[in-house]
């Protein structure tokens, strides 16, 4: 039997079409030490996934704002084929703050990225073509 792990994710947009995203640290051990990447984490034991994407974002941003779910997909990097999918749930909301206004809980930096933007960042996790198809359905790049 395959387990199945749930992960979930939020890509914020303000109204110029900007995805916000976060830097991981530089901390050893750590899967892609500074690369950029989506808020998220692991949902908690039988934590409703629409809970566990609040709960994310305010322990990563101590803010809360309206989300809906935008997408599911199998996480290559993960996962291990025969023994462990992990399921990543994305959700989306429009966000339209600047920067400053809002406070990093995890990770050592976060930005504003356009279309261009997001596809000259070293983004963790292959999680760049998750990014790439949001611009083009959500977006419109």
């Amino acid at each position: 039997m395959i387990l199945q792990k749930h992960m979930v994710s939020v890509i914020p947009v303000n109204s110029r079409g900007e995805l916000l995203l976060q830097q991981r640290d530089h901390t050893p051990g750590i899967l892609y030490p500074g690369c950029w990447t989506i808020f998220g984490g692991a949902v908690e034991d039988d934590e409703p996934f629409d809970e566990a994407i609040r709960r994310e974002i305010r322990e990563e941003l101590d803010t809360d704002f309206p989300v809906t779910h935008w997408h599911d997909y199998r996480c290559p990097v993960r996962s291990i084929p025969g023994e462990l999918d992990v399921i990543v749930h994305v959700y989306t909301g429009a966000l339209d703050v600047p920067l400053d206004s809002l406070t990093l809980y995890e990770g050592q930096a976060m930005g504003w990225f356009d279309a261009e933007g997001v596809a000259a960042l070293e983004i963790g996790f292959e999680k760049k073509p998750i990014l790439l198809r949001f611009l083009r359905e959500r977006v419109g790049v």
